[in-house]
């Protein structure tokens, strides 16, 4: 059996559903930002959230690896030393996309959800850039947002279109806020734990990929002594 086909197929099939997963995750606090406003970004449950890291991270970037090893099934790239090698490469960009995704989801556990973090409800408000990551210091893992009994202030300013002012107003929500809570901390955790997962994956793709290669280099060799 070459190119280790059942193995492969077996990675390729988990990352997807790991993937999808992932994606799937990452949609939650976006539909349910739509469905309570019927508008993006007005009243996000997390800035991390349109930073998508189960999206882009633990999703479109795990994707070729997968496309590459159900190739197996069919024994078509996926059949030779290109296609061995291919897919190992493509785990690394897996794994590239899924520590992303742990890294992204870990920041939004230590922050918290927005309503927690900055104190308000916008992502205009948001202060996180693509630096903050590289400063794993600035993760808090004390959970005090989740205990605390309210991080909500009693009223919030809207923007009137009409006058051109902004009013103070009564804060009132649809998903109230220990909903909010639950969906932060579950949809991260989520995130993490995929991400975790897609990683152990890609590495059995990388050593599947490399047997692989391996066996299809000593099949040619066997094959050249033989007509000589």
């Amino acid at each position: 059996m070459t190119c280790i086909e059942g193995w492969t197929s077996f990675n390729g099939f988990f990352l997807l559903v790991l993937s999808l997963l992932a994606i799937g995750f990452n949609l939650t606090p976006l539909v349910a930002d739509y469905v309570e406003d019927k508008r993006i970004l007005l009243s996000p449950i997390s800035c991390y959230e349109w930073w998508l890291p189960g999206i882009i991270g633990g999703g479109l970037l795990v994707l070729p690896a997968v496309a590459m090893s159900l190739a197996a099934r069919k024994k078509g790239s996926c059949n030779s030393r290109c296609g061995m090698l291919t897919s190992a490469l493509l785990s690394i960009l897996a794994i590239v996309g899924a520590a992303y995704c742990i890294i992204v989801s870990l920041f939004a556990i230590g922050r918290g959800p927005l309503i927690c973090d900055t104190g308000s409800y916008d992502v205009n408000d948001c202060d996180y850039s693509l630096g903050n990551l590289s400063s794993f210091e600035s993760i808090k893992f004390d959970l005090s947002w989740l205990r605390n009994a309210s991080c909500l202030d009693h009223y919030e300013y809207d923007y009137d279109i009409d006058s051109g002012i902004m009013k103070e107003r009564l804060f009132d929500v649809e998903i109230d806020e220990d909903t909010q809570k639950i969906m932060h901390l579950s949809v991260f955790m989520a995130l993490t734990i995929i991400g975790l997962l897609e990683i152990l994956t890609a590495l059995f793709q990388i050593v599947a990929g490399l047997l692989g290669l391996c066996s299809q280099l000593v099949r040619s060799t066997l094959q050249g002594s033989i007509l000589l």
